[in-house]
């Protein structure tokens, strides 16, 4: 399995910006720890994928957080991606199961919420209907309608019979139309990345030397305007959480006194999961009298 890799650039002539990312270490991270089924590994490789692409460049302090809420068996979906190449995730249920159709995954309505920060601050928000029921595609509707950025991307999984390692593959390529685009130009650009041609580039097995290249040769080979491309090497994509018992203790100061009371009876251990990553924190008594001290009894 090729290694995850982020790559950011410019195609230079045509002011289209790009971001190229290989994640499928990271996404058999997620859905491993999730234990999701075919169709729920699907869907959060895609939206990790897609969340890791707009979050890239900018300041390493900047994060998104995007939650994709359907009517449907899937309600939830949730990417929460950094500029230094973390995210984490998670689909709900995580188990939707063969739902038949799209109709009955997504249901007829959605939305999607977007929130940036930095440094733990929020710097915006927005939400809107999520009009294409897919994650990808509802990501890209909120960049073009809310950030008032043209963008489009493809994102290919593809699985394995190797319960270890679920996922062969994921790739993703997104595009954004940079200050002085030409948006005709673009739209024939955003066009050809829903073709056969490219999308079967973008689901290879393999990454061969100047793949990326070639992709961004196959989408711009029919412009006339004279153009090159740049590229940076990003941070590697990594699926990291930011939970620990610590902030567990938070969970239990929300518990009301009852249920505090029949914790000190009972003298059990409390469980609390992270919903982000599926770690189990198990905190005893003394933990949890603890917990609440430091909340000033609260």
């Amino acid at each position: 399995m090729t290694p995850d890799m982020l790559v950011s650039g410019r195609m230079e002539g045509l002011e289209i910006a790009y971001h190229y990312a290989l994640t499928a270490g990271l996404c058999n991270d997620a859905v491993l720890r999730h234990n999701n089924d075919p169709v729920g590994a699907h869907i959060l490789s895609r939206a990790l994928t897609a969340g890791v692409l707009v979050a890239t460049g900018g300041d390493a302090r900047d994060r998104i957080n995007v939650r994709w809420g359907y009517e449907g068996i899937l309600r939830t979906v949730i990417a929460d991606a950094g500029a230094d190449g973390t995210v984490r995730g998670l689909v709900s249920p995580a188990q939707p199961g063969d739902a038949g159709d799209s109709s009955s995954l997504f249901g007829e309505a959605g939305h999607v919420q977007v929130v940036r920060s930095r440094g733990g601050t929020v710097t915006a928000s927005g939400t809107v209907e999520a009009c294409f029921l897919d994650a990808v595609d509802d990501l890209m509707a909120f960049l073009c309608m809310s950030d008032q950025v043209e963008s489009s991307a493809t994102v290919m999984v593809a699985f394995s019979d190797q319960p270890e390692r679920p996922v062969r593959l994921c790739r993703g390529l997104l595009l954004q139309a940079l200050p002085g685009c030409d948006l005709e130009s673009f739209q024939r650009v955003r066009l050809r990345l829903d073709t056969a041609e490219v999308r079967g580039l973008l689901a290879s097995e393999t990454e061969p030397d100047q793949h990326m290249d070639y992709v961004l040769h196959t989408l711009t080979r029919e412009e006339k305007t004279e153009h090159a491309w740049t590229r940076t090497v990003g941070p590697v994509p990594t699926f990291r959480c930011t939970c620990n018992a610590g902030k567990m203790s938070a969970v239990l100061r929300s518990l009301p006194y009852a249920d505090r009371v029949e914790i000190v009876q009972k003298q059990e251990p409390v469980v609390v999961r992270c919903h982000f990553c599926n770690t189990q924190y198990t905190l005893d008594v003394d933990d949890c009298i603890r917990a609440w001290n430091e909340g000033g009894g609260k």
